[in-house]
């Protein structure tokens, strides 16, 4: 069976073409009844679409913080079409033609020589710089892409209780930073690995902490 690996090229996309793309997205799915349960939903998209071409707008000839909260914007609404792209993989199961009826594309389907990845070790949460924030570190795991890590609020219902979700790259010894979280709450953090063609690894043990 291919395992499918999400191919987004963000990083190529202009300001101006990013909310096309994720409508083309958001309407191919809409769609394809497979993918009706597809995680962050299609609303979900559409809501931070819409908000990051307001800000676009905002943003032409508008203030500092104009501009920055539409860079704040698009970091969201990137993270929301890369973890949403990575969910249609998942649900494809091997068939790549009808994972590409969602409009993602796809890289090196032909599989990974590292075999399949461990769980994240060493999660450790620390207070942020700023109030909302909390920032995270892990063990190194060299075969890894990428990471999903997800914040919740009931450790006996993680998906139910899900508040946040973040598509973090490798951090090596540093910290990454887990923003826009409710002040006061306490959570709980878990993380896995992505691999690719690998898959995702396990979901590391749970830290918790309050939200300052």
């Amino acid at each position: 069976m291919l395992h499918i690996i999400a191919k987004l090229g963000l990083r190529s996309i202009s300001d101006a073409g990013l909310g096309d793309y994720a409508q083309d997205k958001i309407d191919k799915i809409n769609a394809a009844p497979a993918f009706a349960a597809v995680d962050p939903s299609t609303a979900t998209l559409q809501t931070k679409t819409d908000e990051y071409e307001s800000a676009l707008v905002k943003s032409d000839n508008g203030t500092v913080a104009d501009t920055a909260l539409k860079d704040q914007r698009r970091a969201e609404l990137e993270n929301l079409l890369t973890i949403q792209a990575q969910n249609c993989a998942v649900i494809a199961n091997g068939d790549l033609p009808l994972y590409l009826t969602t409009g993602y594309g796809a890289r090196d389907t032909k599989g990974s020589p590292t075999g399949h990845l461990p769980a994240v070790t060493g999660l450790n949460l620390f207070y942020g710089n700023s109030p909302a924030e909390l920032e995270a570190s892990w063990d190194v795991m060299e075969d890894a892409q990428n990471f999903t890590v997800q914040v919740y609020t009931d450790i006996a219902n993680p998906d139910g209780s899900k508040i946040k979700e973040y598509m973090k790259p490798k951090i090596g010894k540093k910290k990454t930073t887990l923003d826009g979280l409710p002040s006061g709450q306490m959570v709980f953090v878990r993380v896995r690995a992505n691999g690719g063609s690998t898959g995702f690894g396990p979901w590391s043990d749970v830290a918790e902490k309050r939200v300052p």
